[in-house]
Parts: C-alpha cells; sequence; structure tokens
C-alpha cells in the first residue's frame, strides 16, 4: 500500500469545539496554527467517538508516568 502524504502543524491553541446536538451530525474542531492560521476538523459521531476513545487511552497512560502528587 503506498504511503498517504501527512502534513504536520504545530498547535498552538484549541480555539472552540462544537458538538451538535444532532446526533446525525459530529463535531467541529478549531485549531490555531503557526502564523495564526486556523485550521477545522469536522467529524462525523463515529470519529469523534474514535477520537475521545484515543485520548481517553492516552489520559490514562501520561497519568501512570506522571501520577499527581
Amino acid at each position: 500500500m503506498a504511503q498517504k502524504p501527512t502534513r504536520e502543524f504545530a498547535v498552538i491553541k484549541v480555539k472552540h469545539v462544537t458538538v451538535s446536538a444532532d446526533t446525525t451530525l459530529g463535531a467541529v474542531i478549531a485549531l490555531e496554527v503557526d502564523g495564526k492560521n486556523e485550521i477545522s476538523l469536522f467529524m462525523v459521531p463515529e470519529v469523534l467517538a474514535s477520537l475521545e476513545a484515543m485520548l481517553a487511552k492516552a489520559s490514562l497512560e501520561q497519568a501512570r508516568h506522571h501520577p499527581v502528587q
């Protein structure tokens, strides 16, 4: 399988997260990147759920390595 091109951005700030009350629409995450540009990520509910699960796993792993003192 051919490798897909990847674009990397240094995210400076999460501008906003909007989750639709309509369960079929998903969410939008707006990020500020280098150069004061913004990127908006539009996610269907399944992708949002997958991202939430990945972030939860990452948070647990980070807590194991850096316990609260």
